[in-house]
């Protein structure tokens, strides 16, 4: 318990990284740990996607970049602020692997229920919502899971989802089904730097013991 409670607390999020290859038994120990979290109905709606070839992170991280001109032309912020957020939506560009973490679909175990919902007008997504989102939820859990263990082997990476405007870019370029919904990019490697602690809010000011 105390090596996982040091795993959970020393991990960081890291933005840049070395060259080192993440080799492909560890890419695998690394969706294994995603795959064995909790999820909703036991549904696993999740599906992962480990790009290491570099032009086809370039042609993603250009995907990314085109979705965001498009998605902020309107935008009155000045060509700086387009730049800045080109370069703060595509690093993931720069690391030796991007996993990109998708939703699948979580079909409700009591379909009773279910039914219940849709003779009250409620889409599938609605439902989803109004359940809580235990299919964001489950996902959510999976990307955990695999940080830390990308932590426990040493490497480091970030939880990213602002290239998620840029979602129908990367599934076209990925060329995934069309029902799979871009929840999260994840660069992967070893960091290029030591990052510095960051700033908790106490415990009490999150905990109400009842």
């Amino acid at each position: 318990m105390d090596v996982l409670m040091d795993t959970i607390k020393s991990r960081r999020s890291i933005r840049k990284f070395l060259a080192d290859t993440v080799p492909d038994d560890v890419i695998r120990e690394i969706i294994e740990a995603g795959m064995n979290a909790p999820s909703g109905c036991n549904s696993q709606c999740w599906q992962f996607i480990a790009v290491k070839d570099k032009t086809l992170q370039k042609r993603i991280a250009d995907g990314t970049e085109d979705g965001i001109r498009e998605f902020y032309r309107d935008a009155d912020y000045g060509p700086a602020f387009i730049e800045s957020r080109i370069k703060q939506t595509t690093f993931f560009k720069n690391a030796p692997l991007v996993i990109f973490v998708f939703l699948t679909r979580l079909d409700y175990y009591d379909q009773r229920a279910a039914k219940y919902y849709q003779e009250l007008g409620f889409s599938h997504g609605e439902m989803m919502t109004a359940l809580g989102s235990p299919d964001i939820l489950s996902v959510g859990a999976a990307i955990e899971n695999m940080l830390l263990a990308i932590h426990a082997k040493g490497l480091g990476a970030c939880w990213m989802n602002d290239p998620v405007v840029s979602s129908k870019n990367i599934c076209s370029i990925l060329a995934v089904p069309d029902d799979w919904q871009l929840i999260s990019v994840i660069p992967v490697g070893k960091s290029a730097y030591t990052p510095q602690p960051k700033p908790l809010k106490k415990i009490d000011e999150v905990l109400s013991i009842r």
